[in-house]
């Protein structure tokens, strides 16, 4: 009778998560050979191709899309009946950086359910934009944090691709001739960043109506009728609507990509609890 090995599963599910063979690699601390292996053996298990590797990425096949989410399932019971036979053991503090807009619609589950899992670990939360986050992971002032991925820095784990798309209240409108209003996160944020080089590549007129801060800033600028803004669609509110794209001639926008990033030291134990629940939720939502 065959058997799942999870060390088997583990390995493909980072090979789907990173879609790559190389970052999958890098995230498990093991070779590329050792990876080619694992899928090799687990392919040979199954009897079935679960991976298309390309020349820039690693997909699913069907089959895969259908033994990962089983993977998942598997892979995060494991792990919770490890953590419930040793919780108290686990003692620390973990220094963990989250943007604005994904603070928003993970951090509340995160925060609750760790504390309950682990009582004898410190959160210390930094809540702030991606560029600031590199810095405090650079500078060992954060253990941890979710970013969104620089374009010169390919290096961490890679948890989600989220379409960016455009949004506006639902009785938004303007006229055809009009200059764009913008709400725009500050200067040093990635999705700032691929906007503007989006309109400007498109020679769209804009201006910015709202610099914000954060995603109440956001929130406002939309709900008000005031700006209009691009945000991953696992972030719109119930009042939004998706502009298409002919709709003002919008450009179209690349997916923003989300890791998980260690600091500069070796992550402790807690460390590594604390971003196996990340992953766990961001896998959900």
């Amino acid at each position: 009778m065959r058997h799942l090995d999870l060390n088997l599963l583990n390995t493909f599910k980072a090979i789907a998560e990173c879609h790559s063979l190389t970052q999958a690699s890098l995230r498990l601390n093991k070779t590329q050979a050792a990876i080619s292996i694992q899928l090799k053996k687990l392919e040979e298990l199954t009897g079935c191709k679960l991976i298309e590797r390309g020349y820039h990425k690693a997909e699913l096949t069907q089959d895969g899309e259908v033994l990962l989410q089983y993977a998942r399932r598997l892979l995060s019971l494991s792990n919770e009946a490890i953590n419930v036979l040793n919780a108290e053991e686990v003692r620390g503090t973990v220094r963990f950086g989250i943007p604005d807009d994904y603070a928003s619609l993970i951090l509340k589950d995160a925060v609750q359910a760790f504390a309950h899992r682990y009582p004898g670990i410190r959160l210390e939360i930094r809540n702030d934009i991606s560029h600031n986050l590199f810095k405090g992971l650079e500078n060992g002032e954060l253990d941890l944090a979710l970013v969104t991925q620089r374009e010169t820095d390919a290096g961490g784990e890679v948890l989600r691709r989220d379409p960016l798309v455009w949004v506006a209240e639902q009785n938004f409108t303007l006229s055809q001739d009009a200059a764009l209003p913008l709400a725009l996160y500050p200067h040093g944020c990635n999705f700032r960043k691929n906007i503007l080089d989006a309109l400007s590549s498109a020679r769209q007129d804009y201006y910015i109506a709202f610099e914000c801060s954060g995603v109440t800033g956001v929130k406002i600028a939309i709900d008000s009728g005031l700006a209009i803004a691009a945000t991953a669609q696992a972030l719109i509110q119930p009042n939004w609507r998706i502009i298409q794209q002919d709709e003002y001639q919008l450009p179209r926008l690349d997916a923003v990509v989300i890791e998980l990033r260690n600091g500069k030291a070796e992550p402790s134990t807690a460390v590594k609890c604390f971003a196996e629940n990340i992953r766990e939720l961001l896998c959900d939502v």
